[in-house]
């Protein structure tokens, strides 16, 4: 046990909302480079690589080593930001950076140990992945796995590094880190993969993983964080740790098991309904990756803080404040989802053997997700809020509750919806998953705003559908509906849409008192009179 140190971390200026929001929209900047260098990512393989033998290789090779850095590298950040958050509260800094260190270590132990495992037993692994690959290309695929799973303990650190750094407030590095790795694929993509070859991607994925983790090491000391190389498996702090390990990656694999769920019906379909499912999935899931990330990340942090400080009004005012900004981004984003769902789904992905009939497969897929979406937007504040009240048990009993709903509503709908009713029934479970949080919330929190949030979700509901049917009828105006519409026609065409219903939203929502839209647009103002 280390001494108590009075000297706290430094807090940046202004309320915790304050606070939540800057480091939001600085978060919200970083991962849209990370997206946009992530598509310039993909096609550098393609251009590189094209879709072959090769390539199903690399992405079975990497489907392990990504899910296990996913779920458990999020499970070490979520359960251990509460904990290291209470101790910088109390002014405890040592004690505070004694179980970092350790938890780190567990982490980068436990990732090793499952790296090795990995590597051993690749053979038996692809075989479950893709049983249908056999010669050169099994033997191909067993090689890259092994050269992935090294990736795990770097990856997994980097992520909980990411977490300490958040705890101290410090966002801009570990928001930086997955456009560096994207940085670093594309270039061995384009060097040295066409040296290597395939197996020189790999190695390149491997250490974009490496710079992930270091790109963020230089921050640490900010913090006043210091390392230490021990266990402290007899800390009360850490035990917890492990205790809460397991349950919350759990819940944070629900929506993995959704889509497990979904190729295991598909799989009975007609050809093309896993593929259209996975697209539609990654189209719709964009607004996520962009705008809930920013603001889960912003929030957890804050959360953790006012939880330790007992301070139950400011905690019911953030997690409001963030319900809020995703519903004013995710609800509009949903709507333009739906309406421009054909022309989207044609500019993204139709060209090569990705014909019409795909089109119309993912795009029906996009309408029934969209439906979902503020659910899925929902689901990591609703959850960050329980965490950072250290209760882990709500959002697992839930999540297991929605994955056996999502089963049911898929055995109901497929027979009249084919893959759509899939992507409904993740829709509904989903909405129900978030229902239950919100409500179970409201007990154990009742300073929530509860009234104030659906007067809100009327409103943005209202400017929203304004907003999709004008851009809905311009489109069927400029005939981007059509399959003979040229893909410059498209993109100049889809780009103008997303503006103008960018446009009209903001309007109706200024005219309709959207309470979130006047706070973004007062803050907006202030950072503007103060940079001229």
């Amino acid at each position: 046990m280390t001494a108590k140190n009075d000297v706290k971390v430094a807090r940046p200026a202004g309320t915790p909302v304050a606070r939540m929001a800057r480091a939001a929209g600085i978060v919200l900047i970083l991962n849209l480079l990370s997206r946009v260098l992530g598509f310039a990512r993909d096609a550098s393989i393609a251009a590189c690589f094209g879709a072959g033998p090769a390539t199903d290789a690399y992405l079975v090779a990497y489907t392990i080593p990504y899910f296990l850095q996913t779920i458990l590298g999020m499970a070490f950040v979520t359960v251990l930001v509460p904990v290291i958050t209470a101790y910088l509260v109390q002014g405890d800094r040592g004690e505070a950076w004694d179980v970092a260190s350790a938890a780190g270590n567990w982490t980068f132990l436990l990732m090793t140990l499952l790296a090795l495992g990995g590597i051993l037993s690749a053979p038996w692994l692809v075989k479950i992945l893709a049983p249908g690959f056999n010669g050169p290309v099994y033997n191909l695929t067993v090689q890259l796995t092994r050269i992935m799973f090294l990736s795990l303990p770097f990856m997994g650190t980097g992520m909980l590094v990411s977490g300490i750094l958040n705890a101290g407030y410090i966002f801009t590095s570990p928001a930086l880190a997955p456009a560096v790795s994207n940085i670093i694929i594309i270039a061995t993509a384009l060097l040295a993969g066409r040296v290597f070859g395939i197996t020189g991607l790999a190695a390149g994925t491997v250490l974009s993983f490496v710079a992930f983790m270091v790109i963020q090491l230089p921050d640490l000391p900010r913090i006043g964080f210091r390392y230490k190389l021990h266990l402290l498996s007899w800390h009360p702090a850490i035990r917890q740790v492990g205790r809460h390990l397991l349950p919350v990656s759990l819940s944070l694999a629900v929506t993995q098991v959704y889509l497990a769920t979904n190729r295991f019906f598909a799989s009975h379909l007609v050809a093309g309904s896993i593929t259209a499912l996975d697209f539609g999935n990654r189209l719709v899931t964009l607004p996520l990756g962009i705008f809930v990330a920013s603001v889960t990340t912003a929030i957890f942090p804050s959360l953790a803080e006012q939880a330790a400080r007992q301070n139950r009004r400011e905690m019911a005012h953030l997690i409001d404040r963030g319900l809020g900004l995703v519903v004013i981004t995710i609800i509009p984003a949903a709507a333009g989802l739906i309406f421009l769902r054909e022309p989207l789904v044609r500019l993204l992905f139709e060209r090569g053997a990705f014909e019409t009939r795909a089109s119309a497969m993912t795009a029906t897929a996009v309408f029934f997700y969209s439906l979902g979406l503020l659910a899925q937007a929902m689901h990591p504040i609703l959850t960050r809020a329980f965490y950072a009240l250290q209760e882990v048990t709500v959002p697992v009993t839930t999540g297991l509750l929605s994955v056996a709903l999502n089963f049911l509503f898929s055995c109901l709908l497929v027979p009249f919806l084919g893959h759509g009713g899939l992507a409904l029934a993740n829709s509904l479970a989903a909405s129900i998953y978030a229902f239950m949080l919100y409500i179970i919330l409201y007990r154990r929190l009742p300073e929530l705003g509860a009234r104030p949030l659906l007067g809100n979700l009327a409103r943005t509901c209202l400017a929203a559908a304004v907003m999709g049917i004008l851009i809905g009828t311009a489109s069927g105006w400029l005939g981007l509906q059509s399959s003979t519409q040229s893909t410059l026609g498209l993109l100049t065409g889809t780009a103008a849409l997303i503006a103008a219903g960018v446009l009209t939203f903001w309007v109706m929502a200024l005219l309709l008192r959207i309470e979130e839209v006047d706070y973004v647009t007062a803050m907006l103002r202030r950072r503007l009179r103060r940079l001229g």
